[in-house]
């Protein structure tokens, strides 16, 4: 924890903060402890992709509600301090507020960060609903817990009450996962996109040539063969369902002449029988379309 003791600090002292500022909650105290690595989806997540010049590294930040409740609790604190009132349950407007909340700690967390000298670029905050988090070595995860008190005035009698703390479950609960020292292997490495959609090949263009690779595109089988001949990419994203030729009879005309070719199948279904077949050719993967970005770079480079 010692690497990321003071950017931790500097955040939760953003959270800490915002929150004052946006409810009538006080913190009372904090506490950040180091998660125990394990595979769950988190209710609400903001994804920030960074980059880390020193190191020459790229990963994501991520922010997140470990619970519900906690994202709810305080949902319904910033509400409240509205004058809208509380929520019952998370809906599109406790979800908005949620949002603008984790933006504004994003926001302070990165100034304060750049005044330390932490040379990260970081990409546009991304509210994702049910994020899975996953197991990495490269992970570093964090709870931090925030014991709040509510400061709100009784209006039965016309007096103040005293300050309530509120219950460990009504504790605001936040998770961060830091990823360090992840290794861009898509970075100069050859590309094959074979699709018969054109819309479809330039969005998977985009996000790898984002990654840094050299992408060249084929619309059919036959056109992927000749393109394979001349490109000797490092790995092929090959369709199956295409005119002229599918992507299976492809890849047996390609290993003919590359036989230590790499492919990962595109398909729009998991039919058991492309499954079957795709293995005996001995692809490396199968996705099904549509393909999210996290999740192909995921694949793309655990195979390159």
């Amino acid at each position: 924890m010692t690497q990321f003791t003071n950017h931790l600090n500097i955040l939760s002292d953003s959270c800490k903060e915002t929150i004052e500022q946006m409810t009538r909650l006080k913190i009372k105290n904090i506490n950040i402890e180091k998660t125990e690595q394990q595979t769950k989806e988190l209710p609400f997540a903001h994804v920030i992709a960074y980059t880390d010049y020193d190191k020459n590294m790229d990963g994501n930040f991520i922010l997140s509600f470990e619970k519900e409740e906690a994202a709810l609790n305080l949902s319904s604190a910033i509400s409240e301090r509205l004058g809208i009132g509380k929520f019952e349950e998370i809906c599109e407007d406790s979800i908005d507020l949620l949002n603008e909340f984790l933006n504004i700690v994003v926001g302070r967390t990165i100034s304060e960060w750049d005044k330390i000298g932490l040379k990260v670029k970081f990409g546009i905050p991304v509210l994702k609903r049910k994020h899975k988090s996953e197991d990495s070595k490269n992970l570093q995860a964090y709870t931090i817990i925030m014991n709040v008190i509510d400061t709100s005035e009784s209006t039965d009698d016309g007096k103040d009450v005293e300050q309530i703390i509120l219950k460990v479950d009504l504790s605001i609960v936040l998770r961060v996962d830091l990823s360090n020292k992840i290794e861009n292997k898509i970075k100069d490495k050859k590309i094959l996109i074979v699709e018969d959609s054109r819309v479809m090949r330039k969005i998977i263009a985009k996000i790898l040539k984002k990654e840094g690779a050299t992408v060249e595109e084929a619309g059919d089988g036959e056109e992927a063969i000749m393109v394979h001949k001349t490109f000797n990419p490092d790995l092929t994203l090959m369709d199956i369902n295409m005119p002229k030729m599918n992507g299976l009879e492809s890849i047996i005309h390609i290993k003919e002449f590359h036989p230590k070719a790499k492919f990962i199948i595109l398909s729009s279904s998991s039919r058991k029988d492309e499954i079957i077949t795709a293995k005996t050719l001995n692809v490396s993967g199968y996705l099904i379309k549509p393909v999210e970005a996290d999740q192909l770079i995921k694949r793309v480079s655990n195979i390159l």
